[in-house]
């Protein structure tokens, strides 16, 4: 068997395919690495794909689509460590019959652990009390925390993490309003739960947490109108795209101090130095973070899947082309 490796060489390979994985994968076949410090450019991966038959891919490969796929006749598995496989894959990756797999139900919990972290973060005034301790100060943390037991949690998208931050909830005794267009209320069963419209989930939730995937409807899906309906005080947590917010217009809610914002994505990244975000006392800014400690769990995963495949046996991590249409579409520039 001939596998393909598209990360390219340097920190990130390491981290996320660490020796002892990589020997596990070298065990399963001829695997060839990109040795590049670059991603691979459409014309490189077609290249590099003729004669492959599984192919481990990462954040920033190109997206494997008809022309990319060319010559790639002997290609049966796409492994991915990440957990979208929105900016891979490719109606012409399923038409071909290509299977896909990636860590994303394994990166989802370590996603909804940092959602469930940023969500106390922003109740406790963490950030804030913290640096005013720290500059001296015997701040009023009294009257300046709040409490998640009891409350009601409002979810843009469920998802993946959703599903899971829901689970992560359970002690805390929330009420969550949930708004998915494709998700049906049996999916709740368990759950103090209930489906509901956008707008409900904005008014009525003093807690809002974003899992919505990002395509081209949901694109600033909370634009100006509509976190203009966010109650007052509320906390908005984002740490699923930066795009589904009009960031612009949470500046302008966030400078008004009508609510708090606790974010760890946004529309450009990294984010830029002279951002209005980073001067806002009621913005706690996290860098793209929340799913970094799955980073040892995800070739593990994947390569766990290869073996599968191997030896014929029931893939637990695939990707059926209905799941793929969900998926956060995060385009990367070719």
């Amino acid at each position: 068997m001939d596998v393909l490796v598209t990360l390219p060489d340097g920190e990130l390979r390491e981290n996320v395919l660490p020796p002892e994985q990589r020997r596990r994968l070298e065990r399963l076949g001829n695997v060839t690495y990109n040795e590049t410090s670059e991603q691979l450019t459409r014309t490189e991966l077609s290249d590099r794909l003729r004669g492959v038959d599984v192919c481990v891919t990462g954040w920033g490969t190109r997206t494997l689509d008809e022309t990319v796929l060319a010559d790639a006749e002997d290609l049966s598995l796409v492994a991915h460590v990440g957990g979208s496989v929105a900016v891979i894959g490719s109606h012409a990756l399923y038409d071909e019959g290509v299977i896909v797999c990636s860590a994303n139900e394994v990166m989802a919990k370590y996603v909804a652990e940092g959602v469930l972290t940023y969500v106390l973060t922003g109740l406790r005034d963490v950030a804030n009390l913290t640096a005013e301790t720290r500059a001296g100060e015997w701040p009023d943390g009294w009257n300046r925390t709040e409490t998640l037991f009891d409350r009601t949690v409002g979810f843009v998208g469920l998802g993946t993490v959703g599903r899971d931050l829901l689970d992560l909830l359970d002690p805390f005794d929330v009420t969550a309003l949930v708004y998915d267009p494709y998700v049906e209320e049996s999916a709740l069963d368990g759950y103090d739960a209930r489906l509901t419209s956008l707008d409900t989930v904005l008014s009525e939730s003093p807690v809002v947490s974003i899992h919505a995937s990002l395509t081209p409807e949901t694109h600033y899906l909370l634009d100006a109108e509509r976190l203009g309906r966010l109650r007052d005080g509320a906390l908005l947590v984002n740490a699923a795209r930066g795009r589904l917010v009009d960031q612009s217009a949470l500046v302008d809610e966030l400078e008004a101090e009508r609510i708090r914002a606790v974010l760890d994505v946004y529309e450009e990244e990294p984010l830029p130095a002279d951002s209005p975000l980073r001067t806002l006392e009621n913005a706690v800014l996290f860098p793209h973070v929340a799913g970094a400690p799955s980073r040892s769990r995800l070739a593990e995963t994947v390569i766990s899947e290869i073996e599968r495949f191997v030896e014929d046996e029931p893939l637990r991590h695939e990707i059926p082309r209905e799941r793929f249409e969900l998926m956060t579409d995060d385009h990367v520039e070719s």
